[in-house]
């Protein structure tokens, strides 16, 4: 079980390598074109595995501090809230850092609701192969960082970073986002791009909007005409002719799949942080099949219902299953969802 973690871990680290390249980072890997970057789930991804790869970290704090105004900050608090405090102290530490290498006062909501996320938390390295360096003297930590009780050495930040390249389909989201302007509309517009249509509440859920405001860009666009309708109030199912809309948007034919970044990067990091604080239990064929299955309830509709392409997987029977087969169809499932997720991305 051990390697076969480390191994989606390990592609998990590539699809973020591959996300940041086409979002302009310097880095040399091969950008991501075939499914559609969120950059505020990526970032916040970022804080979460960027833990196990300090260059990646360092270049998305770089890419942050040349892009900053690229960045929704709202979106950044309902994207982070999901992970736990753990994730919004890293957070409000990279923001705090990219608003001093600026200086500017950026991200004061975000940096401030994170700040409550320190109360009762204890010093600790943010890179997980570092343990020791820090407390034994060998390094001296960043101050900022510290203040976020976090030990990490002071950024390299080059200012080498670019800007997204509009013209790959993978930066849908941005390219609409320049061209309906930062408010809700450019990203309810990136979903019905991208997929058949839905509800408000539905959509809601995966651009991790308020419906409220999803709910008023879906009737603003039905009034324009641009949208389409059917059903009534709360149970409407909005859509658009995405051929002729690509078309007057100059987007061309191929349209990148999307996916809930968001949650993606959060139901991997539930199965992984989880096995690596409970190893001893996944040693028992008890305590291991009881710890598959309390995930399985979580996890397997959290990455089905995060794109189209995942939906089609078959959702392990739980009742069926016993003892280490709670474990084995975990990693067999989660296999699955990589293998598509890698087709997308990096293959």
């Amino acid at each position: 079980m051990e390697n076969r973690l480390e191994g989606l871990a390990k592609t998990i680290d590539e699809i973020v390598w591959s996300h940041w390249s086409a979002l302009g980072a310097y880095v040399v890997e091969e950008p991501c074109r075939g499914s559609v970057i969120d950059p505020e789930a990526l970032l916040v991804g970022t804080c979460v595995w960027g833990r196990d790869d300090a260059r990646i970290f360092d270049e998305a704090m770089d890419w942050t501090i040349v892009n900053h105004g690229l960045l929704k900050p709202w979106r950044l608090k309902r994207v982070s809230r999901a992970f736990g405090p753990e994730t919004q102290r890293i957070l409000g530490a990279v923001l705090e850092y990219a608003a001093n290498d600026v200086g500017e006062n950026l991200f004061p909501g975000v940096i401030g609701e994170a700040r409550e996320a320190l109360v009762g938390m204890e010093t600790e390295e943010l890179f997980r192969r570092e343990k020791g360096r820090y407390v034994r003297g060998r390094k001296q930590p960043d101050k900022i960082f510290l203040k976020w009780k976090l030990l990490k050495g002071s950024p390299r930040i080059r200012r080498h970073s670019g800007q997204p390249d509009l013209g790959n389909p993978a930066n849908l989201m941005l390219r609409l986002r320049d061209y309906y302007g930062g408010g809700t509309r450019a990203d309810v517009m990136t979903y019905l791009f991208t997929n058949e249509g839905g509800s408000s509440r539905g959509i809601a859920a995966k651009i991790k909007y308020q419906q409220g405001s999803v709910y008023g860009v879906l009737e603003d666009l039905v009034s324009a005409g641009i949208a389409h309708k059917r059903g009534g109030r709360g149970h409407a199912y909005y859509w658009i002719d995405r051929e002729n809309m690509a078309a007057s948007l100059g987007l061309g034919r191929k349209r990148p799949v999307f996916f809930v970044w968001s949650d993606v990067f959060r139901a991997f990091d539930m199965v992984i942080s989880d096995w690596r604080k409970h190893r001893d239990a996944y040693e028992n064929e008890f305590l291991s099949a009881e710890r598959a299955r309390d995930l399985m309830v979580g996890i397997v509709p959290m990455l089905r219902n995060a794109g189209e392409p995942l939906l089609r997987l078959p959702a392990p029977d739980t009742g069926r299953l016993k003892g280490e087969e709670h474990k084995e169809a975990l990693i067999a499932f989660l296999d699955s969802v990589m293998k598509i997720l890698r087709s997308y991305t990096i293959d």
